[in-house]
């Protein structure tokens, strides 16, 4: 994988959005890959005082503050323009298109972005378990501050869905970008060429 071929792909996967949802998604974007990489120096516990924060827990729970502000935004924008049953089509016990998807990655074709499909809703779910970090953080943020006896749960909460977090970043960005750097997806075959397009302009088009 050369590094032209990433930069290439990171560069179509957001060439067709605006310049001010560019700034919207990177700057969401970078927040967040710096707290998941703040949060592995981080050494607080249920038990640690405020007095033994240093700058980077600090730091980190600034930022976190500020994307439960950014969070619940990008989320509203989002979901005018694509409606819950586009990103979380299970809430309505649709599956159909779902169960499509993951008939068609086992032709070993990855499937691309639509509707109520498997990529949305992983998005959705990625979404849905940024928020609840960032409100289990801040949560647990005051519950430490006055003495709650519920701070320890939501500190551990708070971890747990971070790794859901770094999960859905790993996985959905992934995926998005094998449309690009490689000529057939994960397809011997190609069959990913004519889907790479469509996700794209359908991607783009929704965001």
């Amino acid at each position: 994988m050369s590094e032209s071929k990433l930069s290439r792909g990171i560069n179509d996967l957001f060439s067709g959005l605006p310049p001010l949802k560019k700034w919207r998604h990177g700057l969401i974007l970078t927040a967040v890959i710096l707290q998941i990489i703040s949060s592995s120096f981080m050494h607080i516990h249920a038990d640690t005082l405020p007095s033994s924060f240093g700058a980077l827990d600090w730091y980190h729970i600034v930022v976190g503050l500020g994307l439960l502000l950014l969070v619940p935004v990008f989320m509203g924008i989002l979901l005018k323009r694509r409606t819950c049953r586009v990103l979380y089509p299970w809430l309505a016990g649709s599956f159909n298109v779902i169960k499509e998807d993951i008939h068609t990655l086992q032709t070993l074709t990855l499937p691309p972005f639509r509707s109520a499909g498997l990529a949305a809703c992983v998005e959705g779910l990625g979404l849905l378990a940024l928020l609840l970090a960032a409100l289990s953080g801040t949560l647990w943020f005051i519950g430490m501050r006055q003495g709650s006896s519920e701070a320890a749960d939501l500190l551990n909460l708070h971890k747990n869905l971070i790794g859901l977090i770094e999960t859905y970043i790993y996985g959905h960005g992934g995926f998005a970008l094998l449309h690009f750097i490689t000529p057939g997806g994960v397809s011997p075959n190609n069959r990913c060429s004519t889907s790479t397009a469509r996700y794209s302009r359908e991607k783009t088009s929704n965001l």
